[in-house]
């Protein structure tokens, strides 16, 4: 069963090289992918159709939110586009958490 992930990413100069070896670690099952740049909004617009099953599709967006550019994410099933209650999972980048310094701790 495949999968479509939908990826808005920062353009950054070695940003595509990136997420290539994200998902080649992973040794995901990649049937189709493109990329659209965009120079005048500084955005890479990335489709990726993944041949896998949901769990091994979520690993794989885990995955990608550890990308340093990626701003947001769209995991989706081809076959259900546009049918009622099957809409497209939206994963969104991480918040930092920070942690409070110690008492005493010098910085």
């Amino acid at each position: 069963m495949g999968y479509r992930i939908t990826i808005h990413m920062a353009l950054a100069d070695g940003a595509e090289a990136r997420l290539w070896a994200i998902v080649s670690q992973r040794r995901a099952d990649v049937s189709r992918a493109t990329f659209e740049k965009n120079r005048v909004d500084a955005h890479i617009h990335a489709t990726l159709e993944v041949e896998t099953d949901h769990q091994g599709a979520r690993k794989l967006m885990r995955h990608l939110a550890r990308h340093q550019d990626i701003r947001a994410m769209t995991l989706e099933l081809p076959e259900s586009a546009g049918r009622l209650g099957q809409g497209p999972v939206t994963l969104t980048g991480r918040r930092v958490r920070m942690t409070p310094a110690k008492k005493g701790a010098s910085v």
